[in-house]
């Protein structure tokens, strides 16, 4: 579906796949993952899009996209969301593009995954993944291309 090529709003696609997804990982990896994605869901949960936060997340990914080598874009595999937020504050650059858009870590990862989160349930069904919120569906659908040009800034 889409590549993965880097953390920035990218893992928030990543991880958001994993919320509420019937998975089989390894029993190790469960734990881990468990935590992930009880992470994401209790961030997420009441967030509202909203089209200038789509604005902004396009410019961060649209950013770099443009020069990917000026940003870290490999860190370990997060546990936690605490650990997801930390990686991108661990960037100085990712953190100062972060800024520039308004947006600080944790917040820019929250609206990053609802997004994803929303996005994948106007794809597949709302009614197929638990806790999607109608309103960011809607929003998605009244978004659709500026969301499906995000997406693919993101490949």
């Amino acid at each position: 579906m889409f590549k993965i090529p880097g953390k920035i709003g990218i893992i928030a696609l990543a991880m958001t796949l994993f919320v509420g997804v019937a998975t089989s990982f390894p029993a190790a990896a469960a734990n881990t993952q468990s935590t992930l994605r009880e992470d994401i869901a209790k961030a997420t949960a009441g967030h509202k899009l909203t089209a200038d936060e789509l604005d902004r997340m396009t410019n961060v990914v649209t950013t770099i996209k443009s020069d990917p080598k000026a940003y870290n874009l490999h860190s370990k595999k997060p546990n936690s969301l605490d650990e997801m937020v930390a990686n991108l504050n661990n960037d100085p650059k990712i953190k100062a593009l972060l800024d520039e858009n308004g947006f600080d870590a944790r917040e820019y990862l929250v609206a990053s995954m609802t997004l994803a989160h929303s996005a994948v349930a106007v794809r597949v069904g709302p009614d197929k993944l638990p806790n999607v919120d109608p309103e960011n569906v809607e929003f998605v659908r009244q978004h659709q291309a500026a969301v499906d040009a995000l997406m693919q800034t993101r490949r």
